[in-house]
């Protein structure tokens, strides 16, 4: 019985290594599904405004000033027809704050320093070189430092100077297109926390970036 039993033993665990390599040597030739990503530069000038809460969506108000920013771009591929961006970048950010009375013009003009973060998402995509994409997402600026000038009448105000909020954060809705591994895309932001630290006028920063990503 013994000298049956272990020809029998030794027959079962050479077939059943003999599977196991097999299957370990099938697996390996099958390359695994790898998840696509692209990676760019991205360069994006800006056009900033404030906002007091008498703007509909879009609109743009008359005291607007120019930035630009300089970052990265990490975008993954989700589905073949949406897809998930992370945006770190620096910025250069100017902005205006107009009033004018009947017998007096005071501006302020705000030159910020920001590091950003843009998560967006949703990205949607169809086409095939070039794809057509809207996005939606959020973001976050953390100011790292800001200066301001104020005039009256044109003459330089001085010892005035008003409190700002360090951190701003809010929605951003996109349109553009994947050209190639290229991107162009026209990105509106919509703040969702005041500037200017008031407890009795609203005055978000609202921005809209052309996106280029290389």
């Amino acid at each position: 019985m013994k000298r049956i039993f272990l020809p029998i033993l030794f027959l079962t665990c050479f077939q059943a290594f003999g599977q196991e390599a097999e299957e370990a040597f099938l697996s390996d030739s099958i390359p695994a599904k790898k998840t696509e990503m692209k990676m760019g530069i991205r360069l994006s000038p800006s056009l900033n405004f404030f906002d007091y809460g008498d703007l509909s969506f879009g609109q743009i108000a008359s005291d607007n000033k120019f930035g630009i920013a300089l970052g990265m771009a990490f975008d993954w591929k989700v589905t073949d027809w949406n897809r998930f961006r992370i945006e770190p970048y620096l910025e250069y950010q100017m902005v205006s704050n107009n009033s004018i009375n009947p017998n007096i013009s005071a501006i302020t003009t705000f030159n910020n320093f920001i590091l950003g973060l843009d998560a967006l998402p949703l990205v949607l995509t169809y086409g095939g070189k070039i794809k057509g994409q809207v996005s939606f997402g959020g973001f976050a600026k953390y100011y790292l430092s800001s200066s301001q000038k104020t005039t009256l009448d044109g003459d330089p105000v001085s010892n005035f100077e008003v409190e700002t909020n360090s951190l701003q954060y809010g929605f951003s809705y996109g349109i553009g297109a994947y050209i190639g591994k290229r991107l162009v895309e026209l990105r509106y932001y919509q703040s969702l926390n005041d500037f200017v630290k008031d407890p009795v006028i609203s005055n978000s920063i609202n921005q809209v970036q052309l996106i280029l990503v290389y």
